[in-house]
């Protein structure tokens, strides 16, 4: 049996094994996502993924009305991803977790803000634990929460996401919410959370959606950090999701002093940072700070951002192509497949 198939083993030799193995375009599927619109559409998945793809967002199983729609869904993505992978690796499916699962039945819960007024961080586990639950049911093993922002600016229109003003707060609720998702097993299948927004998403200027933050070193950490270390240290995190902003004048999802210096060495993060859906393109097309996409896209690798997100963009042909020549380097271009439990 190849070791990287072999469950014994532990998940760095079987990702060590898998890597040597793996094609430049068998990697580069593995850093990027696909959006698959509806039932029974994989063309464009075989057209634009023709070696795999890393990970598939699920907003689109929210407008089917029955389980057995959803459970066909995932099997037909994940069979094709399979197929189309030369070493057949899976892609680990995403969904939103903050109110619940997007599926037509399941449980909606309140609000973040609504959430914490309960000041019951027990509660709180427990819905983290009935979103992981309804989710694995749908093969989805990555939800998109806890939101671990501090909010106060109410003019920023996604108050309602967070557990409010309040870092210690946050902090107990995010890291209670962390410890429920993770601490769910369905046949062998566990969740991993993804906290979000790091950092000081809601401290933009003005309230304005993704504009740009001026945050003190110490408010940095004693404030707007706070939340996501509780989840780190106490809940074990396994995966974090960076702002659309820019923070002292540095786009977050491209700046290796927060992804790398402050996430990964300063607070211990482990697991894997995904882009919020077109922030790397973002850092290019609104933010300015790239000449192109590729730019962009090799900027926020070497950075620290693992995985893109929707779909394959900034990661895509022309970075590929800067790898197979040499002209780019990354030691961080893989990172994503040591953060997965294969």
């Amino acid at each position: 049996m190849e070791k990287y198939l072999n469950p014994t083993c532990s998940p760095e030799e079987r990702a060590e094994d898998l890597l040597a193995k793996m094609s430049l375009k068998e990697k580069m599927g593995q850093v990027v996502g696909f959006w698959p619109k509806g039932l029974g559409e994989t063309d464009e998945l075989r057209a634009a993924y023709p070696d795999g793809v890393g990970n598939i967002s699920c907003v689109e199983m929210r407008s089917l009305t029955s389980f057995e729609e959803v459970v066909r869904f995932q099997r037909e993505i994940q069979e094709t991803v399979m197929e189309l992978s030369e070493h057949h690796i899976p892609a680990i499916f995403h969904m939103e977790g903050l109110c619940g699962a997007f599926l037509h039945g399941s449980t909606s819960f309140p609000s973040g803000i609504g959430r914490a007024s309960s000041f019951d961080p027990e509660l709180e586990e427990l819905v983290g634990r009935v979103v992981a639950r309804q989710e694995q049911a749908a093969g989805v093993t990555q939800a998109l929460a806890p939101v671990l922002d501090i909010s106060r600016d109410p003019r920023m229109g996604r108050q309602g996401e967070t557990y409010g003003e309040d870092s210690a707060l946050a902090a107990a609720m995010g890291a209670a919410y962390t410890k429920g998702v993770q601490g769910v097993s369905v046949g062998g299948r566990h969740t991993d959370a993804v906290a979000k927004h790091f950092l000081g998403f809601h401290d933009s200027k003005g309230g304005i959606h993704g504009a740009h933050c001026e945050i003190s070193e110490r408010a940095l950490r004693e404030t707007y950090a706070k939340p996501f270390q509780a989840a780190i240290t106490e809940g074990g995190l396994k995966g974090v999701m960076p702002c659309y902003c820019s923070l002292n004048g540095a786009p977050v999802s491209s700046t290796s002093e927060y992804l790398t210096g402050l996430l990964r060495e300063e607070m211990g993060f482990d697991g894997v940072a995904v882009a919020d859906y077109c922030a790397i393109s973002h850092v290019h097309e609104v933010q300015r700070a790239s000449e192109t996409l590729a730019d962009a896209g090799y900027q926020c690798m070497e950075a620290g951002l693992d995985v893109e997100l929707p779909d394959k963009n900034a990661y895509g042909g022309e970075l590929e192509a800067r790898f197979a020549d040499g002209s780019a380097v990354c030691v961080r271009a893989w990172a994503v497949l040591y953060h997965v439990r294969i």
